[in-house]
């Protein structure tokens, strides 16, 4: 378990080094075949974040909402995890054979799984905000739907230059194509 714990916070620091446009940010990362088996265990992190995540988006949904009734059961759960971590590996197999940097994919796969870990806390610092009274549930649906998905963006698309080493437009088109393909499986799934 140290191990993970010590390669997740290896992952992190990779995630903030690209997202601060550092040359070394791959300096953290065990970019080895058992390294990106191991960045998987993200997911494994995420647990605790996405209930703690849900809880505060089923709160916020019936104070913004209190007629609606919203449910989650284990399916919908599975469904998200499967969507969370099995599509993007498959859609990014894809890609990188479309764009020619194939032997860039374990680079690629391997940071955005540690993104997907920073992306889910930025989530639970939202919700944390909000479940301790620091924002009401207006400025929450603000800073969650414009601020996160402006970040999501962001860090996908700054995922997809460093890791596949490729210029801004390419980069930012590769790295989009999953969000875009994401949001489809979503409304997909429901």
């Amino acid at each position: 378990m140290i191990r993970l714990v010590a390669e997740a916070w290896g992952g992190l620091i990779a995630v903030t080094r690209a997202i601060a446009f550092r040359d070394d940010w791959q300096a953290p990362l065990n970019l080895s075949a058992a390294g990106l088996i191991r960045s998987f265990s993200a997911a494994l992190f995420t647990l605790p974040i996405f209930w703690f995540t849900l809880q505060g988006a089923m709160r916020l949904s019936a104070d913004l909402a209190p007629d609606a009734s919203i449910t989650y059961d284990a399916g919908d759960f599975l469904a998200d995890m499967g969507r969370i971590w099995l599509a993007f590996p498959l859609i990014a197999a894809l890609l990188v054979r479309l764009a020619g940097v194939k032997h860039r994919y374990v680079h690629w796969l391997v940071l955005h799984n540690w993104a997907v870990l920073f992306l889910f806390a930025f989530q639970g610092l939202i919700f944390v905000l909000f479940l301790a009274g620091l924002a009401n549930a207006e400025t929450t649906a603000f800073i969650y739907t414009f601020a996160y998905l402006f970040f999501r963006f962001f860090l996908h698309a700054r995922i997809a230059m460093v890791a596949l080493d490729l210029p801004a437009g390419r980069g930012i088109a590769l790295g989009l194509i999953p969000v875009f393909a994401d949001f489809m499986l979503i409304q997909l799934l429901r």
